[in-house]
């Protein structure tokens, strides 16, 4: 009997010299975004419930599966963190660096809250099982970071220019356009495309744009199938046929459609995009008649190279 127990005492002794006991985990994702929108997820301590695979259980504690995270503060960088799993304590940090063009590394660094090296055994087998739940929580970021929807706030695609020829008019305001002066306009349009013999192909575009203190420039067009004379006020412009156009697909009123406007803005600058001329509105919904703003929708035509 003793020598069993001297056997065990010697194979536990044995084990614990042996094994190497861990002093940190490591863990670096890179991901297809920008550092503005990383930044704006991992530095922002409201934005996290938005991305964050667990449970939020308030505004700076938040689980995924049996780990529990508190935020403890922000920085430029990242986020400093801590981390329960039982009686096991970590703290952790997860910083972004801005990587190759339209890339960023993000990394996770966890170490034990002593400083010291984690027991070989019990604790080694805990941080294998951390490690892994890391390394989903990791891959959950960076699929939510390059989902264009979830970064800017609207699905974002590319798609060729079809309407070449369009029927314009452009005037000056002092205040942003109302429904009604918008509709106004397009009625007369209408009237000059069906007197000249062509058909409208598509819904009407609009443009508004600040261009002083108490100043607007509106533009109003409607897509047609062939060039027309135009009126004294009117003009007759194209776009190239195949051309590139950002497309942003908005639910919502005039307020809505200026934050999308914002966010393409974004997104051109996060991906080294110039556009060559204004962008305009596709009015779908028809303005004059819904009178519910929350149930307009448009979609934002923004040409680029």
């Amino acid at each position: 009997m003793k020598k069993k127990v001297l056997i065990i005492l010697v194979f536990a002794i044995v084990i614990v010299c042996v094994i190497p006991s861990k002093k940190s985990i490591s863990y670096t994702e890179t991901i297809e975004a920008s550092d503005f929108v990383t930044a704006k997820f991992l530095t922002n301590q409201n934005n996290w419930h938005k991305w964050w695979p667990g449970t939020k259980i308030n505004d700076r504690q938040f689980r995924y599966n049996d780990l529990e995270f508190k935020t403890i503060k922000f920085t430029n960088g990242g986020a400093e963190l801590s981390i329960q799993k039982d009686k096991l304590y970590l703290n952790c940090t997860v910083n972004y660096l801005a990587a190759n063009e339209g890339e960023v590394k993000v990394i996770w660094d966890i170490t034990k809250e002593s400083g010291a090296a984690f027991p070989p055994i019990l604790d080694n087998f805990k941080l294998t099982g951390i490690e892994k739940q890391i390394t989903e929580i990791a891959n959950h970021l960076k699929l939510f970071l390059q989902n264009e929807k979830n970064a800017y706030g609207y699905k974002i695609y590319l798609k060729a220019a079809q309407d070449t020829v369009l029927i314009t008019s452009t005037t000056l305001l002092s205040t942003y356009p109302s429904t009604p002066y918008v509709y106004n306009i397009i009625t007369d349009l209408r009237k000059q495309v069906t007197a000249s013999g062509a058909k409208e192909t598509n819904y009407p575009m609009m443009n508004a744009t600040k261009i002083g203190e108490e100043q607007y420039q509106v533009s109003v067009a409607v897509p047609i199938n062939k060039k027309i004379i135009p009126s004294a006020k009117t003009a007759i412009n194209y776009i190239p046929k195949g051309g590139n156009l950002l497309v942003a697909d908005v639910k919502g009123g005039s307020n809505t459609v200026k934050d999308a406007l914002a966010q393409i803005k974004i997104y051109m600058k996060d991906h080294r995009l110039i556009s060559p001329a204004m962008p305009f509105e596709s009015l779908i919904t028809d303005r004059s008649v819904e009178k519910d703003t929350s149930k307009w929708i448009t979609q934002i035509y923004y040409p680029i190279f």
